[in-house]
This record gives C-alpha cells, structure tokens and sequence, in this order.
C-alpha cells in the first residue's frame, strides 16, 4: 500500500505538535565526576554531618554551593559505585550499612569494589536503589533506596511515588543542571 508525500507530511506534522520534545538532559559516562547528588524533595544536596569527612562519617543534607562532588563509577551492567572526591586515602565511598533494612544511615566507608552495601543502581525514575549485585532496571518493592528522611539520608524501602527516594546528580555548585543517570549507578571504587 502506498501512502502519498502530502498525506506523510500532514502525519509527521500533526505527531510532532502531539508529542513535543523535551530539552534532553545529559547522560552521565561510564565514569562520571564532580558530580553532587541533589534531594527532589528540597533541592538539598547530600554532605558530611558538622562538614566532616572521614571514615564512618554520616551524611546529612545541606546547600549545593559548599557539598562536596561524587564520582559516579559504572561497571558491569550498569551497577558501579559512588565516590567521594576528596583526593584523600583511603578512597571514601557512600556506604548504606547492612543495606537490608529501613532506616539504616548512610555513612562514608572506605571504598570496597563490589561490596553490596556500596553497590548502587541510579534506575530511569531517578532513584539511587541498593541491587545486591542484581542488573535491574526499574524500583521494586524488594529493594532498598536512598530516602530523604527526616533525621538524614537513610535507606528504606523502595516505593514508586515516594518523592523522598528521587535524586538527581548536579553538574554545578547551584545545582541547576540535573543529568539523567539510567542505567548508571553508584557503589565503590
């Protein structure tokens, strides 16, 4: 069957005003840095608790302009780490302590490769989700999330529709620019 010129043009019209294309954002690379990781729920970005970094530091929320950056690291499959850039040794990692439980605090532990509590996957929903070394692609029920809590970042059980587990990684210090991460993840270097 055969479609005329005008008749496709008239399609390729009309579709494109029904479906606008949205301004896209950029991806983050296998290895991503000087990156800030910023709460949907209040544009805050996480940081050291008293703007302190070292092993077992907790994390807490704070202004965008003075939280430090995160290397984003990519391995197979997409789960990888995230890293804090602190040019120090040893190399911190976000860390979610047994990662099996809700309400666990997130802290900065020293970077172990593949270790499951440090293994993360940025899913398409914008959510930081612990994988236990599985690939997925979307928040199930049966995982864990980064959740903007009230008495800190913490871990909780995955929800779609909880805006409190929605984060985006920043480019800049105002943090004005999101990047879409799917499928890049966060875990330790």
């Amino acid at each position: 069957m055969l479609f005329s010129l005008a008749s496709i043009l008239s399609f390729l019209a009309v579709s494109s005003l029904a479906s606008p294309v949205a301004e896209p954002r950029s991806q983050i690379a296998k290895r991503s840095s000087n990156l800030r990781i910023k709460a949907s729920v209040d544009g805050q970005c996480l940081t050291g608790a008293g703007g302190k970094w070292g092993i077992d530091t907790e994390l807490t929320y704070g202004d965008c302009a003075s939280a430090p950056t995160w290397t984003v690291n990519s391995t197979a499959g997409s789960i990888g780490s995230i890293i804090m850039e602190s040019g120090g040794t040893p190399t911190l990692a976000l860390d979610a302590g047994d990662g099996t439980t809700n309400n666990e605090k997130l802290t900065l532990q020293k970077s172990s490769p593949g270790l499951f509590q440090q293994t993360w996957l940025y899913t398409e929903d914008n959510r930081l989700t612990l994988t236990g070394g599985d690939n997925v692609s979307s928040v199930t029920e049966e995982y864990q999330c980064l959740d903007h809590g009230d008495d800190g970042p913490q871990t909780y059980q995955c929800f779609t529709g909880n805006t409190n587990q929605i984060w985006y990684f920043v480019e800049n210090e105002d943090g004005a620019k999101d990047i879409l991460g799917y499928p890049v993840t966060a875990s330790a270097q």
